[in-house]
């Protein structure tokens, strides 16, 4: 019988992700679910979504988990897009570098959309990530 493995638990990998993207990608970094309200000030945000399931592979687990990142529009409400490139390499670069014993992630896509309550563009990334 498998003893349970603490590091398949959502909430561990939710605060993995958090410690490695918070600051670097966005100073504005959210688990599961953006905000009510959004300061003026800010011009970006993440959100880490990790709602999608870890599968128990005895001595390792998979999972998805999806990184949006947000940008304020242009004045003139389009899509910022040298803000948005700026995201994605920061995300780019935490991925390169981040090493745990216990995870491993890799980008496995991208697809962009917009967020019409919010009226904010973003990117969300796609993130294979490996269990030990």
């Amino acid at each position: 019988m498998n003893e349970a493995n603490d590091n398949f638990n959502i909430s561990k990998i939710e605060s993995y992700l958090y410690s490695i993207l918070n600051g670097v990608v966005s100073d504005h970094t959210f688990v599961g679910t953006l905000p009510d309200t959004i300061d003026e000030k800010w011009d970006d945000m993440c959100l880490i979504d990790c709602s999608n399931t870890v599968v128990d592979e005895d001595a390792r687990a998979t999972g998805i988990v999806f990184v949006s990142m947000y940008a304020r529009p242009n004045f003139d409400g389009t899509k910022n897009v040298p803000k948005m490139s700026s995201l994605e390499v920061k995300l780019n670069e935490v991925i390169r570098s981040a090493y745990d014993k216990n995870y491993r992630i890799s980008r496995a896509g991208t697809s962009a959309d917009y967020d019409s309550n919010r009226n904010w563009h973003y990117n969300t990334a796609q993130l294979n990530i490996l269990i030990f």
